[in-house]
């Protein structure tokens, strides 16, 4: 704020002052004290948690003016828990609340004449951590689950190559039989945590045992069983008929 002064005058040692100069000198010291009151204000920032509602006690919390330079609130524990700057003038000011983990707040400012204190609240927006999402194509089931869990990220769907859906139980039952042929989302560098992964999956092995039918010919029908019975075979539907 530009002040105007009253004329003022260069006194010469031993002369008089006349009460006009006098006065001007008294309007002057009237008018900067005048200027201090007005000008001179207490911020106080409060800043919390926009979902618990608590106090965010480390925090950067900062008032830009195009006439000044930055200045940087100082933050007072205990019973008072806010984020202080003091002897702050009058005008418009951008207020800037910077935290880990949280969006930046910012909102103009205006500090009035007067040297009223005032108070801002200031809700900070927790912001969602990242992590980068790996590549699972070619580890097994169990491998791939295990690095899901503890990169934060959730497993919701399992298909195998067959179109089967697959369940957390046959995780211990396949999961090192199987291997990852397929995800989505696709591996990237940031990935919210919390995120939901699906995997496509190989289809479990399955192997068929092939023996040879021995000939029967001639063996009575208890004695046909029992050989089939030997191989793994179980006797079907038997047609009686006379011999040619």
């Amino acid at each position: 704020m530009a002040l105007t002064h009253p004329p003022l005058i260069n006194a010469t040692p031993g002369e008089p002052i006349t009460s006009e100069a006098w006065n001007n000198i008294i309007s002057s010291i009237k008018t900067l004290y005048e200027v201090h009151n007005r000008s001179a204000s207490r911020l106080s920032v409060l800043v919390i948690d926009d979902k618990d509602g608590l106090p965010v006690t480390i925090a950067r919390v900062t008032i830009v003016s195009k006439k000044s330079a930055p200045i940087v609130a100082q933050y007072a524990g205990g019973d008072i828990q806010k984020f202080i700057v003091v002897n702050i003038g009058a005008g418009k000011y951008e207020l800037i609340v910077e935290a880990d983990g949280y969006s930046v707040e910012e909102r103009d400012l205006l500090i009035p004449d007067g040297g009223e204190p005032q108070t801002v609240s200031v809700k900070m927006t927790q912001m969602t951590p990242e992590k980068p999402l790996a590549d699972y194509f070619g580890v097994t089931l169990s491998e791939a689950a295990e690095g899901l869990s503890a990169a934060g990220f959730i497993l919701n769907r399992i298909i195998d190559s067959h179109g089967n859906d697959l369940t957390q139980d046959d995780i211990k039952d396949l999961g090192t039989q199987v291997k990852v042929l397929n995800q989505v989302p696709e591996s990237c560098d940031n990935y919210k945590v919390g995120g939901s992964v699906a995997l496509l999956v190989s289809a479990t092995p399955v192997v068929e045992k092939r023996v040879t039918v021995p000939d029967l010919s001639g063996l009575k029908l208890d004695e046909a069983r029992v050989a089939l019975e030997d191989l793994g075979l179980v006797l079907g539907e038997t047609i009686i008929g006379s011999p040619k």
